[in-house]
């Protein structure tokens, strides 16, 4: 009896053009972007009517947003500082990058807390006794929410942190850093456009 050799040729899976976890990504951002715009266009929409029946208070934004705005700024010039590091295989200079990346991200979460303190001190909290200060309601609405984003992203650095010491983030090695960056600019812009929106449409 004779027996066939048969060569069993192994078929690799198609590589996907999109990682799966960067789809997922411009999934969640694409819905928080739809979000931000269902409270913006409230916001737009109330106001006039509100103010025809003097049931709208116009007030200064705390100088504090407009602090966190510069820091958002330079976070995202950090990150992808430590991005280009990384691609480039800059280990050492990678993981202090995104070390700066969570300080100033801290700095900005203090100073959103400083930014609401200040309404508070104004009187101009998120469930108003005068129904005229409906308008920072929608104020303390649109930041907080930002901040639960900003929260993610430094959930998001912290892990970039470990897996950096961890040597897992080199060229070879680049997505989850690549997501990180990419996110965490988003909440950077958005912060720029929500600020520039909150500030001009007081």
């Amino acid at each position: 009896m004779i027996m066939e050799n048969r060569t069993v040729k192994k078929v690799k899976d198609p590589v996907p053009l999109v990682p799966p976890a960067k789809f997922n990504l411009w999934l969640f951002m694409l819905a928080s972007c739809m979000l931000f715009a269902a409270f913006v266009s409230a916001y737009i929409v109330a106001r006039p009517d509100a103010e025809a029946k003097q049931l709208w208070t116009s007030f200064d934004l705390p100088i504090y947003f407009f602090y966190s705005l510069i820091i958002s700024i330079l976070s995202s010039v950090t990150i992808q500082m430590a991005t280009n590091a990384a691609k480039k295989d800059e280990l050492a200079r990678n993981k202090g990058l995104i070390a700066v990346t969570l300080v100033l991200s801290v700095l900005f979460c203090y100073s959103q807390y400083l930014g609401w303190s200040r309404l508070v001190m104004q009187d101009l909290t998120f469930v108003n006794a005068r129904p005229e200060h409906i308008s920072a309601s929608y104020v303390w609405v649109i930041t907080v929410l930002h901040f639960v984003h900003i929260l993610g992203g430094i959930i998001l650095l912290l892990i970039a942190q470990v897996k950096s010491f961890r040597l897992d983030i080199h060229k070879k090695q680049i997505t989850f850093m690549s997501i990180t960056n990419t996110y965490w600019h988003f909440v950077g812009l958005l912060w720029f456009i929500l600020y520039l929106f909150l500030y001009f449409a007081r």
